[in-house]
């Protein structure tokens, strides 16, 4: 796989089966405890966070995660959110979006990652993207509502322990959890020096 050329044609990557059977069962365990201490849910979605600890302190620092977006970004950066995320049974549904607009001439500001703690399937509320959507700006409003399908989109499958890269730029979405079990996954997004906070 050419990694940075699918990055920079399609806006996305996917490194299947990043994380081995035993690291994959402490993240799971150490979301679960997350998710247990400090509960929250809308929409039917669980929202986890804070994520701290050394299980997750090796998902910030993956090398071949941390070479696809600096490749990416061009220009030093950093984490911009962390948190976890698990549409129940039903629910996690969204419209196309990206998680930034505006770009200052041809940089881009953000790489998202989803790190699959369960297999991403057509049923389970997997993601769907549109490759080489990063290009074009803002989606239009007929995309963005949750029931419009964009005939480019694809659902990303693969098994649990594989990671989604892609430019914050493309046009994506959480699909609806159609089956009878969790979707989780830990969604890690880097940003470029200038837009992290400071202070």
């Amino acid at each position: 796989m050419d990694v940075t050329r699918a990055l920079d044609e399609q806006g996305f990557v996917v490194f299947r089966e990043v994380v081995d059977r035993a690291w994959l069962a402490e993240l799971r365990a150490a979301f679960e405890e997350a998710a247990a201490a400090k509960p929250r849910s809308d929409s039917g979605t669980r929202h986890v966070e804070p994520l701290q600890g050394a299980v997750f302190e090796r998902v910030v620092a993956h090398p071949e995660i941390a070479s696809a977006v600096a490749h990416i970004l061009q220009r030093p950066y950093g984490v911009f959110g962390f948190h976890g995320r698990d549409p129940r049974p039903g629910f996690g549904q969204q419209g196309l979006h990206a998680d930034w607009t505006a770009r200052v001439g041809n940089a881009y500001a953000i790489v998202t990652t989803l790190w699959m703690l369960d297999d991403f399937t057509r049923d389970n509320g997997a993601t769907r993207i549109v490759p080489a959507t990063h290009r074009r700006g803002a989606v239009p409003k007929n995309f963005a509502d949750p029931n419009a399908r964009h005939p480019d989109e694809t659902i990303v499958v693969a098994p649990a322990g594989s990671v989604l890269l892609f430019n914050g730029h493309l046009w994506h979405s959480g699909t609806r959890n159609r089956s009878t079990s969790s979707r989780r996954a830990l969604q890690l997004s880097f940003a470029a020096s200038e837009f992290l906070r400071h202070g």
